[in-house]
């Protein structure tokens, strides 16, 4: 059980973590579609790296064992 809910854990940061990696080139139109401001496409900009990953990756581990 442990080990499903660990691959779906990495699977989920890693999804976050391309997600965010391309938000640096979006156009000021599209973050505006988005509903995102310079700032906060900055502030999520930061989290794309290697510890932002491993962040994302113990929140939901953590979240996911609330869950059960």
């Amino acid at each position: 059980m442990f080990v499903a809910r660990l691959f779906v854990s990495i699977q989920h940061s890693s999804v976050r973590f391309k997600t965010r990696k391309k938000l640096a080139f979006l156009t000021a139109q599209q973050l505006w579609d988005l509903g995102l401001t310079k700032e906060q496409q900055q502030a999520e900009l930061s989290q794309a790296t290697m510890s932002g990953f491993m962040s994302d990756l113990r929140v939901s581990l953590k979240n996911k064992g609330r869950r059960l």
